[in-house]
């Protein structure tokens, strides 16, 4: 039997958006779908670069939802177009289909009362099992968009990659987009609208021809990378986040990498810093005698939207419609990719919930809906033309 599309009895005129409280509550009916979709999602393993059995499931979840065009690219993103009834702008949704943490064989995901348990559930699982579920809500809801509807599913965010995958898209799009919303699993009332200047490098030691210890020589590059002076303001720091060398107790390590990040909101500084980092390394070579050299794999200058940007504004009154307190966050995403393409964006969370890398991420199961009714209510503001800079 076909289900009839929820009717939202708004007392306001048509033209206006529906109250999106009432969105919540006629969303009920794809809970059950949508706590299925992502459990699915979730038990295909998605190492980055290995992202192609859940770019297959999501394209397949788009072509069940009525998407005329969906395919993969030449990068294996998964791409969705759903074209508006006038195709004045077009909004693209981003969530990203590879997990920080993924085993190789399928992985177990566990449906409990109030949460769903899961590696890589929170991240990012969630947000590419609701992306790919927005062209059913509005479905659901009886909305057609005016604006054209991009779904991106994107591979190779993570690690040395970086974005790779979204860049592709945004270097190779048919369609310019207007805006850009990255969707994240956690945490609902998540807004982040800046990205702060990243620098990612590995500082690579090798021992060649006489002795040496790649593990001392990192450890002395670590005491002069931690005198590096820096700022209170603008922000700026130095992340230091693994170390790798040897592999037996009796055996001295003849090769080592040490992997950072520079951040800053100031790319004076960033290029500071890196520049500081250049000479500690070129300083290690010659006076170890171990050849040691500084592999820069990402690069990011700051930037994003001010706060008083018309999208921050819809979307901070979309937040206070569903009670959502918004939290500023600058944890990274595929947000600089459009602020790189200098295309307004920003970055939504879904639920409530936790990333754990050695343990099974989890999401609350009650406020995903509410997170579901936010992107729908900020997809309203930009169709009617709330978000345009004027």
């Amino acid at each position: 039997m076909t289900r009839k599309p929820a009717t939202l009895t708004d007392p306001r005129p048509t033209a206006e958006r529906p109250a999106l409280t009432e969105v919540v509550s006629a969303l009920t009916p794809l809970r059950e779908e949508v706590l299925a979709n992502l459990a699915m999602l979730a038990q295909i393993p998605a190492p980055t670069r290995g992202e192609s059995q859940r770019t297959r499931y999501l394209l397949d979840r788009l072509v069940a939802a009525g998407l005329s065009e969906a395919s993969s690219d030449a990068a294996g993103n998964a791409i969705g177009f759903l074209p508006g009834k006038t195709g004045l702008r077009t909004v693209m949704l981003v969530a990203h289909l590879g997990t920080p943490i993924c085993h190789t064989t399928e992985q177990e995901v566990v449906v409990e009362a109030d949460r769903i348990v899961g590696h890589g559930v929170a991240d990012n699982s969630l947000g590419a099992a609701v992306m790919s579920m927005v062209p059913c809500c509005l479905k659901e809801l009886g909305i057609a968009l005016d604006s054209n509807l991009q779904l991106v599913g994107s591979v190779r965010s993570l690690k040395r990659d970086q974005n790779e995958g979204l860049r592709y898209v945004l270097d190779h799009a048919e369609r310019p987009s207007d805006f850009g919303l990255v969707l994240e699993g956690i945490r609902l009332g998540r807004l982040t609208t800046f990205t702060t200047g990243t620098v990612r490098a590995d500082i690579i030691c090798n021992v060649t021809g006489g002795g040496g210890n790649a593990l001392i020589a990192l450890n002395r590059i670590i005491d002069r990378l931690l005198s590096i002076a820096m700022p209170t303001r603008p922000f700026t720091k130095i992340r230091l986040g693994q170390i790798k060398a040897g592999d037996l107790y009796h055996v001295e390590p003849d090769s080592g990498e040490l992997g950072l990040e520079v951040l800053s909101d100031s790319s004076e500084e960033l290029d500071r810093i890196v520049g500081e980092i250049e000479e500690i390394v070129a300083e290690s070579t010659a006076s170890t005698g171990i050849e040691t050299r500084l592999d820069c794999i990402f690069r990011r200058g700051p930037g994003g939207i001010p706060f008083a940007h018309p999208l921050v504004k819809s979307v901070v009154d979309v937040m206070s419609q569903l009670d959502i307190q918004p939290t500023q966050d600058d944890r990274p995403s595929e947000l600089s990719e459009f602020v790189a393409a200098g295309i307004p964006a920003v970055t939504l969370g879904i639920t409530d919930g936790e990333t754990r890398l050695r343990q099974p991420d989890f999401v609350m199961i009650e406020p995903i809906l509410t997170g579901v009714a936010q992107i729908i209510g900020v997809l309203l503001e930009i169709d009617r033309g709330a978000c345009d800079e004027h």
